[in-house]
């Protein structure tokens, strides 16, 4: 893993794990790998299949941070988990919602479930356990 200072933070509540990422801009290579790296560290480390992605610091996001935000997605299906992402807002909701990873009302079937907060999304998980 790269020296550059962590991208997230990770905890477990309720069984799920929940990433904050707390650098306000994810651009280029470097930090999607950076951030991949984190995710996957933190999903073996805590042993749940079920991530909450609070992306409510970020406020640029290229598109190359869509990779890693994928691949975790990926994952957890292949071990019958599940993600939501949350905490989207601005350019970053709008970046989202224009390449349709998430969907304003159903109408596309996108990639991502989406939350508010941490706590919306906390509360989906535990609906549909």
């Amino acid at each position: 893993m790269s020296s550059a200072a962590p991208l997230l933070h990770s905890s477990v509540d309720q069984g799920v794990l929940v990433l904050i990422v707390m650098q306000p801009r994810i651009q280029g290579e470097e930090a999607a790998q950076q951030l991949r790296d984190e995710m996957q560290h933190a999903l073996q480390n805590a042993g749940v299949n079920r991530v909450v992605v609070d992306l409510q610091h970020v406020r640029y996001l290229s598109s190359v941070a869509f990779w890693p935000l994928l691949s975790l997605r990926r994952q957890l299906l292949n071990t019958g988990g599940r993600m939501l992402i949350c905490g989207l807002c601005g350019d970053v909701e709008d970046l989202f919602l224009t390449t349709r990873m998430i969907s304003n009302g159903g109408a596309v079937d996108a990639p991502f479930e989406v939350a508010s907060d941490a706590a919306a999304a906390l509360g989906k998980m535990q609906e549909e356990k």
